[in-house]
């Protein structure tokens, strides 16, 4: 294994050996994940298929420079690409490295464009490509192969008539790499072969759109914002190798960025040279949704949806393909690219499309994603229990209407805003402690439970003189808005609380707030399985239980010295907070455990404010 000194330990941002070493690695390492199928030409970072077929075809080869994964390797298969030239990351291959490639897949004697065989490269707009591959194709051409170029300019950013070197060629490159493909696996020419790509690539269009800039193997960092644009977070018009966008924004919804790319692309329009059509009323499209490398596919969800609907309701297109996931990545940018292709009248395109491939990084579409072919019904919801039993006449029914007018209405109104509140206010706190000691999402889980409590306090959804109804309303609130293991915990705790309730009242008992916390208590420890001592909000809501007796000053005292004690605690025997050491944990206090503190705090002192 390669080593550096003790004291030249370089630091890298990147699962890599080296900079230098980076691309050929990852080629040595597609081979072993693919090697049944690909093979690469000796000395030359050049992928070939391992089974090439023995027929007269035509041979498709792309490429470009690395960093695009799974572009140009994983197009590789039966009705894509026969080979890819893989350059250095971000940089063009060289004429030697393409010309090794169009060598494997012809033979000299090939003569003619008609007679079944010949290599045709599918290039990217860019001027390296162009004319390395250029000069290759001439190359060959020159030694008696047959070979063609097509050019893919499908990036929307770049006006049409600036400058010679046009607009980019990008995530559309991959549906030219398939519609080829399938029109040579089906026996076609190379002059029909070329036709087809050149018909694809001119009825696309692309733009990508980026949060963050891309980081390549060897750097620390990559392109920042000057002090003045810190604020403008997001890049239309990126580049798949980072370039700088046509405008830059501050964070927009998902729902405007897929407004602003689709209009974008529209306006554009498809077709070459400075001419362009428009798409049109009842067009059928095919739409790829491109992760460009650190999109997560929770984010890539809410954008497919999203671009869908706009492309749908706004320019009234048909989808008939939709395409989702990283296709022609920026390496690690948190980005995503549209790709809008207009299909033909008379379906050509789309059965090319729909043809199959053996490709690993192929992924077929679903027949439609139209809003016609999508159920618009969700399937019914049964009725939550308790709702059934408030009008059936039941014994639990019977004993929750005994229970009106046990609390005041007054007292409960002041108590749960004043809870609610402290939690908002205290959502940054309480997420930057779960960063360290969790997983980040407490703050906004509390944030969702507080803020579906006091909107059904507002539409006067949640009882305030019912102790039995009140629990059974904070438990259904939490349960539809926290999600997550603190949601399922105070849901346990409040339905419990609202059964000793039950009991009560069926004795015809006063209600006793600390027994029935106490039960609470008791079934988050039974069901969740931790105890007092285990890092976790039970570190405040058992002493808060055990000074309960003494009133809810004291019992908020308790909690928030449980909490504070949880700091330094430097072993988690439950939750996320057990998979950290001692380091890690040392210090920061549970930030469930302070979220009870937080709660009770703030009731005590409204109680406190009440009796005075």
């Amino acid at each position: 294994m390669p080593s550096t000194a003790p004291n030249q330990n370089p630091q890298y941002n990147h699962f890599i050996n080296t900079p230098d070493s980076a691309v050929e690695d990852m080629i040595d390492g597609l081979l072993l994940m693919y090697p049944s199928s690909l093979t690469k030409i000796e000395s030359q970072n050049v992928i070939i298929r391992k089974d090439l077929p023995k027929h007269k075809k035509v041979f498709l080869l792309s490429g470009g420079g690395s960093g695009h994964e799974p572009s140009h390797a994983g197009w590789i298969g039966d009705g894509m690409l026969d080979g890819a030239i893989c350059g250095g990351m971000f940089a063009s291959p060289s004429v030697k490295q393409i010309l090794s490639a169009i060598r494997a897949v012809t033979s000299v004697s090939e003569k003619s464009s008609n007679d079944g065989g010949g290599c045709l490269l599918i290039v990217k707009n860019y001027t390296g490509d162009r004319l390395n591959f250029g000069m290759a194709c001439e190359m060959a051409n020159a030694e008696g192969r047959s070979c063609r170029m097509v050019v893919v300019a499908d990036d929307c950013a770049v006006p049409r008539d600036k400058g010679i070197s046009g607009a980019r060629g990008v995530c559309g490159t991959m549906l030219v790499h398939k519609a080829a493909g399938a029109a040579a696996m089906n026996g076609s020419t190379l002059d029909e072969v070329v036709n087809v790509a050149e018909r694809v690539a001119e009825r696309m269009g692309s733009l990508g759109v980026s949060i963050g800039s891309v980081c390549l193997p060897g750097q620390l960092a990559g392109r920042s914002a000057s002090e003045n644009e810190e604020e403008l977070c997001m890049e239309l018009g990126i580049g798949i190798h980072g370039e700088a966008g046509i405008e830059k924004s501050v964070w927009l919804s998902a729902n405007d960025i897929a407004d602003k790319v689709v209009s974008t692309i529209a306006d554009f329009g498809y077709g070459m040279g400075t001419s362009s059509e428009r798409l049109k009323k009842g067009d059928r499209i095919a739409l790829i949704l491109n992760n460009l490398g650190a999109t997560s596919n929770f984010e890539m969800a809410i954008l497919a949806k999203e671009f869908v609907n706009i492309v749908e309701d706004k320019l009234e297109c048909v989808v008939d393909r939709f395409y989702v996931g990283p296709f022609m990545t920026s390496f690690n940018m948190h980005g995503i690219s549209l790709s809008i292709l207009c299909l033909d009248a008379n379906g050509e395109i789309l059965k090319y499309l729909d043809a199959p491939t053996t490709a690993p990084a192929w992924v077929k579409s679903d027949n439609s994603a139209s809003q016609s072919n999508r159920s618009t019904n969700a399937l019914e919801s049964l009725p939550d229990s308790h709702e059934d039993n408030e009008n059936d006449g039941s014994s639990a029914s019977a004993l929750s209407a005994a229970a009106e007018d046990t609390i005041s209405s007054d007292l409960t109104n002041g108590a749960i805003r004043a809870a609610c509140k402290a939690i908002l206010e205290a959502e940054s706190q309480l997420t930057q402690w779960d960063l360290i000691v969790g997983d980040g999402d407490c703050g906004i889980t509390m944030k969702r439970g507080a803020t579906e409590v006091l909107e059904r306090l507002d539409n006067g959804s949640l009882s305030k003189s019912n102790a039995v109804k009140l629990c059974l309303d904070l438990a259904e609130a939490v349960s539809q808005s926290m999600g997550g293991t603190s949601g399922i915990l105070f849901e346990l705790f409040f339905r419990k609380m609202a059964a000793i309730f039950i009991e009560q009242c069926g004795r015809g008992s006063p209600v006793d707030f600390g027994l029935a916390f106490k039960a609470g208590v008791d079934a988050v420890m039974f069901y969740g399985g931790a105890q007092a001592g285990y890092r976790t909000m039970l570190d405040a809501l058992i002493p808060a239980a055990d000074a309960f007796d003494n009133g809810i000053k004291a019992a908020a005292a308790a909690a928030s010295a449980g909490a504070d004690s949880t700091a330094n605690m430097e072993v988690a025997l439950a939750g996320r907070s057990n998979y950290l050491g001692e380091d890690q944990l040392r210090g920061t206090p549970d930030p469930g455990a302070k979220a009870v503190s937080i709660i009770l705090c703030a009731i005590a002192d409204e109680v406190a404010c009440a009796s005075s």
